[in-house]
């Protein structure tokens, strides 16, 4: 089975987007910031990471660097509220695939995440 990790600070969308990924046949392991989602880098293996941008102490630009040296092989995702002009440059440089507003679009999300999962059989059609 597919493995994402997902962090936010905002534990309802953590519950949100889990219970949405999971209703795809996705296993889904949650962090509430930087530091618990390094932790479970360091100790499970992810197909991807689905990173909140503002997060306190750590935001998803730092954790998507550390996170690749870490998960060389890591597909990251960003979701942010605040899309601004330079911000996929930005996240390029440090590894991140795509950036996603929010609220999360769910059927552009599982678009993405079909053309990095084995099998590719999310529903995209919402």
């Amino acid at each position: 089975m597919t493995r994402i990790l997902v962090v936010d600070d905002d534990r309802d969308i953590l519950f949100f987007v889990k219970l949405i990924l999971e209703n795809e046949g996705i296993n889904v392991l949650c962090a509430e910031n930087g530091s618990q989602a390094l932790e479970l880098l360091e100790e499970n293996a992810f197909a991807a990471m689905i990173t909140d941008q503002n997060m306190p102490l750590m935001d998803g630009f730092e954790l998507a660097r550390r996170a690749r040296r870490l998960r060389p092989d890591i597909v990251v995702f960003m979701g942010t509220g605040h899309i601004y002009p330079g911000i996929q440059a930005k996240a390029q440089s440090v590894g991140i695939r795509q950036i996603f507003g929010k609220p999360f679009n769910f059927p552009h999300l599982f678009a993405a995440l079909n053309e990095i999962l084995p099998g590719g059989n999310l529903d995209s059609t919402g």
